[in-house]
């Protein structure tokens, strides 16, 4: 049976890494931990010279760079998830492309709808740390069925985005309110159970004995679930906003 690569160092149930070099619970936190202060710095940068970058009109360039970003931000994600080896490197971009995307994001949407940003921020961090305490008390148990569940969801959140890209070429906005509310929080659930299997591999590649090259792996995979919560979470709170005015 071929090994699964996150776990190459296991031979014959017995790791060929000594303890020093074996992933743990606080290398996974501290590269998160890390990956998350990145963005936020990238953010906070982006976020200060958006105003100037729009004051001197040069859109062009800005929306190139804001492509360019978010290409390798998602193939530097697919390229950390696939392999341990490169997950260092490929966490650190991702983590810098999201962090300029982020930026920019947060500052439309603070301009637009000020104080969205700022709940959308707390509720994120408040999901983690439910989630988070759940799996650590056993409260939440992820299995095989945990795992069928998230697939369907994710089978399902494709479904629901191609019929409402469908029935937006037919529809008026108004008539597809309802329908929008529930597919947000259909996905933003979807966001919050991906949580789940993230804790559940870092629980494994810790008790397996992988080594620390997985931690950045780990660290990317939650990096991945928090960001798209955050950006789910104020699509949630734009469209009830919008429904409001």
């Amino acid at each position: 049976m071929k090994q699964n690569p996150l776990f190459s160092n296991i031979q014959t149930g017995e790791a060929i890494y000594d303890d020093v070099d074996r992933a743990t619970y606080k290398g996974i936190c501290a590269k998160t931990f890390f990956l998350l202060a990145l963005a936020v710095v990238v953010a906070a940068i982006a976020a200060f010279y958006l105003p100037t970058i729009i004051a001197s009109g040069n859109f062009a360039t800005f929306y190139v760079a804001l492509g360019i970003s978010a290409f390798v931000g998602f193939i530097s994600c697919i390229v950390g998830r696939m392999s341990d080896r490169a997950a260092k490197y490929a966490s650190v971009i991702y983590s810098v492309c999201e962090g300029l995307f982020l930026g920019t994001l947060t500052v439309i949407i603070e301009s637009a709808v000020p104080g969205i940003p700022a709940v959308a921020i707390f509720s994120t961090l408040i999901i983690f740390a439910v989630m988070l305490t759940l799996f650590a008390t056993g409260i939440l148990r992820v299995g095989s069925t945990f795992r069928k569940v998230c697939i369907a969801m994710a089978i399902g959140a494709i479904a629901l985005l191609l019929f409402t890209s469908i029935s937006s070429l037919f529809l008026d906005y108004g008539s597809l309110l309802g329908v929008l509310i529930f597919i947000e929080l259909f996905l933003l659930v979807y966001g919050v159970i991906t949580l789940g299997l993230n804790f559940k591999e870092a629980q494994s590649v810790v008790e397996m004995g992988a080594s620390k090259g997985a931690e950045w792996s780990v660290a990317l995979g939650l990096m991945v679930s928090i960001v798209y919560i955050y950006i789910q979470m104020i699509r949630v709170l734009l469209i009830f906003a919008s429904n409001r005015d």
